[in-house]
C-alpha cells in the first residue's frame, strides 16, 4: 500500500453536519468522530491500541498553543486485559503531574452508553517521541540519556 495514501486525512462529508456537535475524519482506515472544535491535521502514529493524530483546537486563538494530540483507543472494552491496561494508562496520566509525563487535557464523552467502545484522549502535542529519537541517526550524548532517565 502506498504510504502517502495510507497517511492521508480525509474529512467525511455529512449533509446533516449542521445539526451535529461532531464531525468525522478518516485516518488510516480509522474513523475519528470528534467535536467540531477539533480539526484533524495529520497522522502522528499508530499501534496495537489505536491511532494518534494532530489536531487544531479552534477555540484557542492562532499563535497560542492550539495544537493537540487526539488518541483514539479502539475496541477499548473487547478484552479484559486491554481494558485494564487502558484504565491504568489513563489513571497514571491523569494523576501523575510531572514535566516529563504526558498529561491528559480531556477525555471526550461518548455519544451514548450502548455503543461506547472507543475512547478519545486529548493531550498536548509533542514534537517527537522517544522511539523516533532512538531510531534517528543522531548520536545520543550523556546529556540526552540523563534527560530521558530523569
Amino acid at each position: 500500500m502506498d504510504k502517502k495514501k495510507e497517511n492521508k486525512v480525509v474529512k467525511e462529508v455529512d449533509p446533516n453536519e449542521a445539526n451535529k456537535d461532531t464531525h468525522a475524519y478518516v485516518v488510516m482506515d480509522t474513523r475519528f468522530e470528534v467535536e467540531k472544535k477539533y480539526e484533524i491535521i495529520d497522522l502522528i502514529g499508530y499501534g496495537a491500541y489505536g491511532v494518534v493524530v494532530a489536531a487544531k483546537d479552534k477555540t484557542i486563538p492562532e499563535g497560542e498553543q492550539n495544537l493537540t494530540a487526539v488518541k483514539k483507543i479502539v475496541k477499548a472494552f473487547d478484552h479484559r486485559v486491554f481494558s485494564l491496561r487502558t484504565y491504568r494508562e489513563l489513571k497514571i496520566q491523569r494523576l501523575l503531574e510531572h514535566e516529563n509525563v504526558l498529561g491528559i487535557k480531556r477525555i471526550l464523552k461518548p455519544k451514548n452508553r450502548e455503543t461506547f467502545n472507543e475512547i478519545y484522549v486529548v493531550s498536548e502535542l509533542m514534537e517527537t517521541d522517544l522511539a523516533q529519537i532512538i531510531k534517528s541517526n543522531q548520536p545520543l550524548t550523556d546529556d540526552h540519556i540523563q534527560f530521558f532517565l530523569y
